[in-house]
């Protein structure tokens, strides 16, 4: 039995493209993928095209017989199939009508919210979108590795490097969206460009009968990134979350009448607002300098000082370091884990060029 429970594991791991739901994968490292490609392409003169697609309701759509023909083709084991068959199978619902309840019924699409097994098997259940991309060999490649499209759960990017390559990937996408009874929301989904040739006049490019809206910026896994003649991100909306979170923080802790209780909850709620992949978009100085100024203001604000001499010497003694020191630790430890991942060579040495120029 012990055995089998390891041959069923094994067999639900998913393709390393997709980011989500596994140990030592996170946002970051998705976010990191994205940067090194689009800078390796675009410091070869390339103009990359960037596809973000959003699946409506996309856990609750999971077809249960497509999920289980998707075990099957996996070689999964038989007994478990039947088990995972009967375990999804008595999922039950009722609809709720002011105090009335309508009869249960059985809920015959999705993968139990909660579950423990339900990330894994809406992971796979996405492998064949990746499979399909990967096999038609639409999109980025990079050394021999296949990069055209990084999934973390449900969110899609899509990347080309011209108008009709990624044409053909979104015709993919409707082709497996027909097969898999997956919906795109078309009105969610947008395209971008990223290079030397980025703000030029494109043909429309259509997913499900609709066209897809240029925009300058796309919000992917929580970082703005901008359309530009290489990777930029944008960090406005950081410093508005960093003060939303700190004035409703202080509102309430400045009660405590601690000054110490009000620092230490900045850097235990303030503080990661600030920091959210950081190691991964690789900010310029100016955004740094743009930060620290957030933390300043906020130790200003709890312990009423005004010079800066003052408030750099209270952010030394309650050890709120300065934001390039922050960055540069938590870049190292970050750039220890790739370990983990099979990045291509020119994607490492960027990587560590980028870091070393930082460091000095």
């Amino acid at each position: 039995m012990r055995n089998n429970m390891d041959m069923a594991g094994d067999k639900l791991t998913s393709s390393p493209l997709q980011f989500g739901f596994k140990a030592n994968s996170s946002c970051k490292h998705a976010i990191f993928t994205l940067r090194m490609l689009v800078k390796h392409f675009c410091n070869s003169g390339s103009t990359l095209t960037l596809c973000a697609l959003d699946i409506s309701k996309a856990f609750d759509r999971v077809n249960l017989y497509g999920l289980l023909n998707t075990l099957m083709a996996r070689c999964f084991p038989k007994t478990f199939i039947s088990v995972i068959f009967n375990w999804l199978q008595k999922c039950v619902g009722t609809v709720r009508w002011a105090n009335c309840f309508s009869a249960f019924f059985s809920i015959t699409a999705g993968v139990r919210q909660g579950g423990l097994l339900s990330p894994a098997l809406f992971a796979i259940y996405m492998d064949s979108l990746i499979e399909r991309l990967k096999a038609s060999r639409l999109g980025c490649c990079l050394n021999g590795i296949y990069y055209g499209c990084l999934v973390y759960a449900d969110d899609i990017l899509l990347l080309s490097h011209s108008v009709q390559v990624m044409q053909n990937m979104l015709d993919t996408c409707e082709s497996f969206s027909v097969d898999s009874d997956v919906k795109f929301n078309c009105t969610k989904s947008f395209a971008m460009r990223i290079g030397p040739r980025y703000n030029c006049n494109c043909a429309d490019l259509i997913l499900c009968d609709k066209p897809l809206t240029y925009v300058t910026s796309i919000k992917y896994l929580g970082v703005y990134i901008t359309a530009a003649k290489t990777f930029v991100c944008s960090y406005d909306h950081v410093k508005l979350k960093f003060y939303r979170a700190f004035n409703a923080l202080y509102c309430r802790s400045h009660c405590s009448n601690s000054e110490l209780v009000s620092t230490e909850l900045v850097k235990a709620y303030c503080l990661p607002v600030l920091l959210y992949a950081l190691e991964s978009t690789a900010p310029s100085k100016q955004v740094i300098h743009m930060m620290d100024r957030c933390i300043d203001v906020a130790v200003r604000k709890i312990f009423r000082v005004s010079t800066s001499e003052s408030c750099a010497y209270i952010r030394s003694c309650v050890g709120l370091h300065c934001v390039a020191e922050l960055v540069q630790s938590r870049t190292v430890t970050f750039m220890n884990s790739l370990a983990e991942h099979q990045f291509p060579a020119e994607v490492v040495e960027l990587a560590f060029s980028e870091l070393f120029a930082f460091i000095e």
